[in-house]
């Protein structure tokens, strides 16, 4: 009987499970994608390709969550982290980076190929000196969805180590 009830829990146990968690140190292919597209664009204004570290990344995927899942304070958040640097701090915590600097941007659910022209437009829109800084060497960038409205939010931390 007990070996039955162990069974039942279990069974219930790994059905439970999803599939769908958050992996928050392994990029998924947006997560990669949105970083090869920041290190062909600096691949063509001379700059050297920037190295993946888990540590920027986590910091990323965790900072794009929060803006997902608070799209209207996309613009706070973002400011808020510029001044505080909770997730900056975070990253120099644990890695010993001299620098880091972070930005973030947006693509609307109607993109069907949500990372084409985002790195462009972070560019154009404020991101320039932190996708174009001379002596990083090191990224973690994700990109995070909107469960409801499909918008995607992209954040990227750049820096030294």
């Amino acid at each position: 009987m007990m070996k039955r009830l162990i069974n039942a829990f279990l069974i219930l146990f790994l059905l439970s499970c999803s599939s769908d968690a958050i992996n928050w140190t392994t990029p998924n292919s947006l997560d990669d994608d949105f970083m090869n597209q920041i290190n062909k664009h600096r691949a063509s204004v001379d700059l050297p390709e920037l190295e993946f570290n888990p540590i920027f990344f986590e910091q990323a995927k965790r900072f794009a969550a929060q803006i997902a899942d608070n799209p209207h304070m996309r613009e706070q958040l973002t400011r808020e982290e510029e001044q505080n640097g909770n997730y900056s701090k975070a990253i120099i915590a644990q890695t010993g980076a001299n620098s880091v600097s972070g930005c973030t941007g947006f693509s609307a659910a109607i993109n069907l190929d949500p990372t084409t022209g985002v790195v462009e437009a972070m560019i154009r829109n404020s991101c320039k000196n932190v996708i174009e800084s001379r002596n990083a060497n090191t990224i973690g960038g994700a990109v995070f969805q909107n469960s409801n409205t499909g918008d995607y939010f992209y954040v990227t931390f750049i820096g030294r180590i």
